[in-house]
């Protein structure tokens, strides 16, 4: 059995959207652990009219996508567990196409996927059509949490998500969970195996570069930087990562195109606020 671990808040339409291609999964092995964050009952009439189509167990829990989702897994009772986003929806065929990878892949601890828009384009991580054995420096191109399908029995040595990690995590350092759950994976010796035939659908993440996706830029940029500060990674890759965005927000200023070059900017000093910030945050 699978169990859906869906952390949701401020939603509705789009987790109607999620349930409706639950409705219409091929495999009918699997449960929805709702974790609603939401301080109202505003769900109590949707779970109402589904929980007849699946089964659904809907607990509370404070704000922090991290938190929530250690909190639906305490309670998972599937085989599998996987963290479907409330406004992702799925393929009719996604759950039976990973349980096919697990069952074919007994070595794997995890198996991962890609996210596609409607329109069939990568919406979410730059995930290609190989497929990859996760490694600690190709992890960025081996799907989001959206597809990520793991074994219950080996959370209990991955653990959960780092809550100082992700949206709505108390600390400055808002993403970068996901990532630092599947390296911490790795660093317990399981194996974790992107493919591309196993999709999850999310729409389109914006491109545009308005003072909202600038100050989240900021946010996830301290998240990312956290990440790479928890996760050792060696001199060259970071300066790796810090030169990407240099060159990008230099291209961007000559090129006149100042909404894209604040954008840039943000990135970098989240990376750079991330990386100096995190010994300080985890020892105080």
């Amino acid at each position: 059995m699978f169990s859906l671990v869906v952390c949701t808040v401020d939603r509705f339409d789009q987790l109607e959207r999620l349930f409706r291609s639950l409705v219409g999964q091929r495999y009918r092995k699997f449960e929805v652990v709702l974790v609603d964050q939401n301080v109202d009952g505003r769900l109590n009439e949707l779970i109402e009219r589904f929980s007849s189509q699946f089964i659904i167990r809907h607990i509370q829990s404070a704000k922090g996508l991290s938190r929530a989702r250690n909190n639906g897994m305490a309670i998972a009772e599937g085989d599998y567990v996987c963290f479907p986003d409330d406004d992702c929806w799925y393929d009719p065929d996604t759950l039976t196409t990973a349980e096919a990878l697990l069952i074919a892949h007994p070595e794997l601890a995890i198996v991962t996927g890609r996210t596609l828009d409607v329109e069939g384009v990568t919406s979410v991580s730059p995930t290609g059509d190989v497929q990859l054995e996760l490694t600690r420096w190709n992890y960025l191109r081996c799907g989001n949490s959206n597809g990520i399908f793991v074994r219950r029995a080996a959370l209990a040595e991955i653990g959960g998500f780092d809550e100082n990690l992700g949206v709505g995590s108390e600390s400055p350092f808002q993403s970068g969970e996901e990532a630092d759950f599947l390296l911490r994976t790795l660093a317990v010796g399981k194996r974790v195996r992107f493919f591309p035939n196993l999709i999850v659908h999310h729409d389109r993440v914006t491109t545009d570069y308005g003072p909202r996706q600038v100050e989240r830029a900021r946010k996830y940029g301290r998240g990312f930087g956290a990440l790479i500060r928890k996760q050792a990674f060696p001199f060259p890759y970071v300066a790796y990562r810090l030169l990407r965005p240099i060159i990008g927000w230099l291209l961007a200023l000559v090129s006149l195109k100042r909404d894209a070059a604040r954008y840039k900017r943000a990135w970098l000093l989240g990376i750079l606020e991330g990386y100096a910030a995190w010994p300080r945050w985890r020892s105080s």
